[in-house]
């Protein structure tokens, strides 16, 4: 169980820094065309970083007591809607919550906030989509040690 919730934090801590890669491209991205981000000296550049990693890291924080609390599957990663959907409200509520109140990047109100709904969409399902394709991946290399594990076991038998 302890083990478990190891493997989880830690699961949730490359989430924080994937996510925190995902925005930062997005960001600077959205920056040099329409200057999004506020001011332009090295300072402004410092806490923006700060803020975006102190939300991703509330992120990864919220999805690890979501997955501590409501998951029932201790032994496996959970790629369903339902989990899919609570994950997505693991970011929303710092995005809007943190972003939008704290750190007054957009108005919460207002039509400003379709840029950063986009952006944690984007990141999300971008995120999501490569925990999902190593978790297929990791299975496909699992089954196929099982699989040459029990030929090999075959083979030996035959041999006897």
């Amino acid at each position: 169980m302890k083990q478990n919730r190891i493997k989880k934090l830690r699961n949730y801590g490359i989430s924080c820094c994937v996510s925190y890669t995902f925005v930062s491209i997005i960001l600077s991205l959205l920056n040099v065309r329409q200057h999004l981000m506020s001011g332009t000296d090295v300072h402004d550049v410092w806490l923006n970083n700060i803020q975006i990693f102190v939300v991703c890291l509330a992120i990864a924080v919220c999805m690890f007591i979501t997955d501590c609390l409501f998951k029932i599957d201790d032994g496996e990663e959970n790629y369903s809607l339902i989990s899919f959907t609570l994950g997505l409200v693991d970011v929303v509520i710092p995005v809007m919550g943190l972003g939008g109140f704290v750190f007054r990047w957009f108005n919460v109100f207002s039509y400003q906030i379709l840029y950063p709904t986009g952006i944690l969409l984007f990141v999300y399902l971008a995120v999501f989509g490569l925990f999902c394709l190593n978790a297929k991946h990791t299975e496909k290399e699992l089954n196929r040690k099982i699989n040459e594990r029990k030929e090999r076991k075959n083979h030996d038998k035959q041999d006897n």
